[in-house]
């Protein structure tokens, strides 16, 4: 509404005379702001149908926000492009021993030629460990210790230096590591600092295992650069190790291959090695026993010089008797202790390895191009739904 303001009256007052005219003007004008907020774009939808003409339209005329958004996104993936840490994977591939014909006879033949090899053998554990627990295996809190405390061959002010170390050194030393720490897990971090770092006391006679809390963060580590696959038709194992340096990938590819090969073949010969180590031991008290029969029967001998009573005689056929006892349970035993040699032997799975580690020449991550690539899609995807979403809300405000 427009006023005009007349001079003062003798009274001294104002008359406001409205212009009507102008008024209906102005707002017919704002009506027809307000109308074409709403609208903002041609129409997109006709009769139940996309106008992909006013889309791209539409779209086009919002090319300033895609590209602002596809800027933005693609700084961001860059510098998690140019920050995010090197990692190499390698690769060893090895072949157990198969077990022995199981009860399915030709049909476990024609099974694993569908990929069911291991029908009627992952329940079977007399013959070995199917090759189906192998992750399992890897992924045990037992062969991770193992594998936390292995010693690696670093250039640098100390030669040597363990998994753990390594890992707890690294990890800290990461930039991107710092910063989510101390942004996105700030309370988490807070929390953590909170709580007492004192592991419990274990109690006498316990067996459980133990780790602190750094440790279970480097195992966690170490799980998920670790893994291991089977092809079952073929039966090949693949095992695949991801670290940040080259030599230490393949160093750690060998010695996990070399632990679970060691895990195999003790769990397979358990049984043989017990019996070995019965028949080692009873054989050595036999020895013993038989040794000093002999020394008593040399002795009585000695003292008679040939000249025994009837009471000598049958002294000395005693001698004799645990004398031929002792010996006889002691070459039983001597022939014991070579079949359960033979048999340790043979029950030794062959693990063939085919393929060794190898020091890649390449990193596997980060693949750069393709942190790039998917910036730009997504910076143009949000861009897209931005556009589309003040539509929306201009849509709302309009009604």
């Amino acid at each position: 509404m427009i006023k005009y303001f007349l001079p003062p009256t003798p009274q001294g007052g104002i008359i406001e005379v409205l212009d009507f005219k102008a008024t209906f003007n102005m707002a017919v004008s704002e009506e027809e702001e307000v109308r074409q907020a709403g609208k903002g774009s041609p129409q997109i939808i006709k009769d139940d149908e996309i106008d992909l003409v006013a889309l791209f339209r539409f779209i086009w005329d919002g090319r300033r926000v895609i590209i602002k958004s596809i800027a933005v996104f693609f700084i961001f993936g860059l510098v998690i492009a140019l920050l995010s840490p090197k990692e190499y994977t390698t690769t060893v591939k090895l072949v157990p021993e198969s077990s022995k014909q199981s009860g399915l006879g030709s049909l476990g033949s024609l099974a694993s030629q569908f990929g069911l090899g291991g029908l009627g053998q992952a329940g079977d554990l007399s013959e070995g460990i199917p090759p189906e627990y192998y992750p399992e295996i890897m992924k045990s809190l037992p062969f991770m210790d193992s594998l936390l405390h292995y010693t690696t061959y670093m250039e640098g002010p100390n030669d040597t230096i363990s998994l753990y170390e390594y890992f707890a050194e690294y990890q800290k030393s990461l930039f991107l590591s710092q910063l989510k720490k101390y942004t996105i897990q700030l309370p988490f971090t807070i929390l953590g600092a909170l709580k007492s770092q004192e592991p419990p006391v274990m109690e006498e006679g316990k067996s459980w295992v133990q780790f602190t809390k750094e440790e279970w963060k480097v195992i966690e580590n170490l799980k998920e650069r670790l893994s291991v696959e089977m092809d079952k038709k073929t039966g090949m194992i693949t095992i695949t190790a991801t670290m940040p340096e080259a030599v230490l990938v393949a160093d750690v590819a060998n010695e996990a291959t070399e632990l679970l090969v060691a895990y195999i073949k003790d769990y397979r010969t358990q049984k043989a090695r017990e019996d070995l180590e019965f028949v080692r031991g009873s054989m050595e008290e036999a020895l013993q026993r038989f040794e000093k029969a002999q020394k008593t029967l040399a002795a009585f001998r000695d003292e008679s010089h040939g000249q025994l009573t009837a009471m000598a005689r049958t002294r000395e056929q005693r001698l004799q008797s645990e004398y031929d006892l002792t010996y006889n349970v002691y070459s039983a035993l001597a022939k014991r202790l070579e079949e359960a040699r033979i048999k340790l032997q043979e029950e030794t799975p062959v693990v063939k390895v085919i393929e060794p580690a190898a020091v890649p020449e390449k990193k596997s991550a980060p693949k750069r191009i393709l942190i790039l690539i998917m910036s730009v899609f997504l910076g143009g995807f949000m861009g897209v739904g931005l556009i589309f979403g003040r539509l929306v809300l201009r849509k709302f405000q309009f009604n």
